[in-house]
């Protein structure tokens, strides 16, 4: 699977800010022609798979691992979508639901079993630079720290910082209002240096 890499600026200041990055722009039309359509089935993946690939890999750290949860987030869209509905969500916001849910439940599936070293993950597939980190470990770190917050704050947390999204699209997401995203990612974020305080990630969050 290739891997997009998304360009980022360097911040010193502060770990976790969104770079805004190019608009979406797949109109959802072409969704339902690739019901049909191979040709608008492989543009549609072509389009998604390194957006996902890359919001998932920075979620879980693991090459291997972004890898396996794309290819099952690809076989749900491609299963689901005669069920797809546009009036109730963009295309975006949909795949990016499957998405989330898929990360969370591998979370839940698993015992987080060490097969590789995800130092060596981190460092091979850039991620420590592309966040703003000097350092692996604390990207590591970073990681570590997201999984102890409660499931709601990490969704919203991921999605604004890793998914690049605005607060309007992760409450679209996370089907809530944008209200209540605006608070789980303000109560995730305060929950993370808490969680950091003491630690070499306190002044970074």
């Amino acid at each position: 699977m290739g891997n997009e890499r998304i360009q980022q600026r360097n911040n010193r200041s502060g770990v976790l800010k969104v770079i805004p990055g190019e608009a979406d722009g797949f109109p959802d039309r072409l969704v339902h022609e690739a019901l049909t359509s191979p040709d608008a089935l492989e543009s549609l993946c072509s389009h998604y798979v390194p957006r996902i690939y890359n919001y998932v890999l920075r979620r879980v750290g693991r090459v291997q691992d972004a890898e396996d949860i794309t290819s099952t987030v690809f076989e749900k869209v491609i299963g689901n979508l005669e069920s797809f509905d546009e009036s109730r969500a963009s295309f975006s916001t949909w795949i990016y639901r499957i998405a989330t849910n898929t990360v969370t439940d591998q979370y839940r599936s698993r015992s987080r079993k060490k097969e590789s070293s995800l130092d060596d993950d981190v460092a091979e597939a850039g991620l420590a630079g592309e966040a703003g980190f000097e350092r692996t470990d604390l990207y590591i770190g970073l990681l570590e720290l997201l999984e102890r917050l409660p499931v709601k704050y990490r969704e919203a947390v991921a999605l604004r910082y890793f998914a690049e999204m605005r607060v309007q699209e992760v409450a679209e997401t996370l089907g809530i209002t944008e209200s209540a995203a605006s608070k789980r990612i303000l109560r995730g974020l305060d929950e993370l240096k808490r969680l950091a305080s003491g630690g070499p990630l306190e002044e970074l969050l």
